[in-house]
């Protein structure tokens, strides 16, 4: 706000302590219209206690309010007819504009009052920008032609950088990200819109335009379904065995896999299990996957080769646990687990299988495994596959429930200015570091509240208004699904 229109402010709120004061009699007659409205704020939230001035469009002040904290609501009453215009501040987020959506009071839009009306004058304020209009798309969806982007109405647009992102059914399409797009064979039959993204100082906001028309021509490219992880075999090399398959890891992960057991190149089986015999002593064995979706380009993966099967010895027999594997340590995100191999029947061979909630995590086969961000508040176990001459079983631990990491939150105050505070709150964790951090200033009898993002661990906030002196600044992290919350205070002062 200018130092004009602070005085105005001031000046306004003595015109209208003296317009208070004077009697009911010297009212106008005609005294009985009504202006109303909700007022929103950034991220369409009813906004509590903001600063609503009336003004007429001479430039007089009228009266002054704020809007109700529980329905954002505001209401002045007893308006004579006439022209006006509304002036709506948020002085703790520094955030204001005049109705409606208009940057100073000779460009605010007039209120034509006649006696007795009712004017309802809606509003909202944002700290980023506001889209008035969705943004629009021009060109021909066909296949090789170039569509392009109009950004449509925001306010306001000073010091505001817009971005685009081109969709695909709705999905962000890669490397799509200049306001024109050239159609492709792979969006032939779908429906593209564009995405227009306001930034000011890392905060968003975003408005999507109406879809195209499903794109026409070219060639619809057909997806292949890939392997991330081959197949494998778990087992005895003993004839007569029970030999186990995964399916490895594809995508989509929906995709139907069916397996197929080989000695050589003949196909001696079928399915996730199979008894090797007397057959295949010698041979070595491998499991082919075959990956199919409709719509999709099916595809193959094979194990490595497993063997070469063995003639069992008649006195030996698989091992057989007796006392369970268990986990030790801390099952806390960051910490390491280790396990123990429980007893078994005989001496053997041990591998380790480590599962969250029951499924197999990816290369987790050491005897130690270090709990990451995404075993918070999942149960993991181990399983621990116990080999000899004899054959091979499995025995799973029993399930530890991950706790969240512990987190530290440090906090930093410096004042930059006269009635100013920046802080910063950096947080430490093995886990995930994002959610909300909650910043509360309070110095000579009042408090401001800041809540903002964390950014790769970290962020930082200006405090604006605040009174001169020694102020305490307490910073509250809320933690998110992989890190506890945290909570930290220091002292500043203010300049």
């Amino acid at each position: 706000m200018t130092v004009t229109r602070v005085l105005s402010h001031l000046t306004a709120a003595a015109v209208a302590a003296t317009t208070l004061a004077l009697p009911a009699a010297a009212a106008h007659a005609e005294a009985t219209g009504v202006i109303k409205g909700t007022v929103l704020e950034t991220g369409h939230v009813i906004a509590p206690s903001l600063d609503v001035s009336l003004y007429k469009t001479s430039g007089e002040f009228v009266k002054a309010t704020v809007t109700d904290s529980s329905a954002g609501a505001y209401e002045f009453r007893g308006i004579e007819p006439g022209s006006y215009v509304i002036w709506f501040e948020n002085q703790n987020e520094a955030v204001q504009e005049w109705y409606d959506n208009q940057p100073d009071q000779d460009h605010a839009t007039p209120i034509s009052l006649a006696a007795g009306q009712t004017y309802v004058a809606d509003a909202y304020l944002t700290q980023i920008s506001e889209n008035l209009v969705r943004p629009t798309i021009t060109g021909t969806p066909t296949v090789g032609s170039t569509l392009s982007a109009a950004r449509g109405t925001w306010f306001p647009t000073i010091g505001v950088d817009f971005g685009y992102q081109w969709l695909r059914n709705g999905t962000p399409i890669d490397g799509a990200t200049a306001s024109t797009y050239r159609l492709r064979d792979v969006d032939s039959g779908q429906a593209i819109s564009v995405r227009v993204i306001a930034t000011v100082q890392g905060a968003q906001e975003s408005a999507t335009s109406t879809p195209t028309a499903p794109v026409t021509g070219g060639t619809p490219a057909v997806p292949v379904v890939a392997n991330s992880v081959k197949p494998s075999i778990t087992g005895s090399v003993v004839a007569g065995s029970v030999l186990t398959a995964t399916t490895g890891t594809w995508s989509p992960a929906d995709a139907s896999v069916t397996l197929q057991w080989l000695r050589g190149d003949v196909v001696v089986g079928s399915g996730s299990s199979y008894r090797t015999t007397v057959d295949d002593i010698g041979s070595g064995l491998r499991v082919r996957a075959v990956a199919a979706k409709a719509g999709w380009t099916s595809a193959i993966a094979e194990s490595e080769v497993f063997g070469p099967i063995t003639t069992p010895a008649p006195v030996l027999s698989a091992p057989v646990n007796t006392v369970k594997p268990t986990v030790s340590g801390t099952p806390r995100v960051g910490s390491t687990v280790t396990a123990s191999t429980g007893s078994w029947s005989t001496s053997a061979r041990h591998t380790y299988r480590w599962t969250r909630n029951g499924k197999t995590i990816p290369r987790a086969t050491a005897r130690t495994y270090r709990l990451t961000a995404a075993d918070a508040g999942t149960r993991i176990a181990v399983v621990v596959t116990a080999t000899s001459t004899g054959g091979t079983s499995s025995a799973t631990s029993a399930v530890r429930t991950v706790a969240k990491a512990t987190a530290k939150v440090k906090a930093t105050a410096k004042s930059t200015a006269k009635g100013r505070l920046k802080v910063t709150a950096k947080v430490t964790s093995a886990g995930a570091r994002t959610g909300r951090v909650t910043i509360t200033v309070k110095v000579g009898g009042k408090t401001k509240v800041k809540r903002t993002t964390l950014k790769k661990g970290t962020r930082t906030v200006t405090v604006t208004g605040l009174r001169k002196g020694r102020a305490t600044v307490r910073v509250v992290y809320a933690g998110d699904a992989s890190t506890a919350g945290a909570t930290t205070s220091k002292k500043a002062t203010v300049r």
